[in-house]
């Protein structure tokens, strides 16, 4: 499907994932500049923002790996170990508590600071919301761990911790009712082969 203005708003009809051949430590392997190479790369990418019109940010799971949250293709990434036969999750469980890391807080003082006009996020963990970002300067395509939505009317509740309860990759219902009209909750992560929600495409596009 297509979402207005060309948005293709349809995830992926499958997950994924990675072939043996691509998990070898030589394919996944990560690679470090020297100090004085990332001291110049800052400065010019510093540079870049300071002089943009309108810049935008766009993360996905690399930036929570400090946090203790797992990637998908890093050498311990989540695929990397399925497609080596071994275990490999990224669920984030209530009884660890992960917070926003320095490249979570470097983003929202550039946000709060005019710099950078809008995040998009890829990430469902909501470390950028718990970083303070204003809610209207930040679009979380795949949905946020923490965040429920009302089906019959809309209205969004935070919660402290992880919202999603159902077993069923399609099912969203947590079981829990909003507190505005009574209806069912649902919480907000978009799965395989699931739209992606239109008002966060919308505010990401404007």
């Amino acid at each position: 499907g297509h979402y207005g203005r060309g948005f293709s708003f349809v995830v992926a009809s499958r997950e994924r994932v990675m072939d043996p051949e691509e998990a070898t430590p030589e394919r996944v392997k990560e690679y470090f500049d020297e100090p004085e190479v990332v001291r110049a790369r800052i400065k010019a990418l510093a540079e870049l923002v300071r002089n943009a019109d309108h810049a935008i940010v766009s993360t996905g799971a690399g930036i929570s790996t400090s946090a203790g949250i797992s990637d998908f293709r890093g050498p311990n990434g989540v695929w990397t170990l399925r497609a080596r036969g071994e275990t490999g999750s990224r669920s984030i469980s209530d009884a660890k508590v992960h917070y926003p890391t320095i490249g979570h807080m470097a983003i929202v003082a550039l946000v709060k600071a005019g710099y950078i006009k809008h995040v998009i996020s890829q990430n469902t963990d909501g470390l950028h919301v718990r970083s303070g970002i204003p809610g209207d300067a930040i679009s979380e395509l795949h949905g946020n761990t923490n965040k429920e939505q009302c089906e019959s009317c809309g209205h969004k509740v935070w919660r402290e911790w992880r919202t999603r309860t159902a077993q069923k990759v399609h099912d969203h219902r947590t079981g829990r009712r909003c507190p505005q009209c009574g209806g069912h909750l649902h919480d907000s992560i978009i799965n395989f082969s699931e739209n992606l929600p239109e008002d966060e495409l919308e505010r990401a596009y404007e």
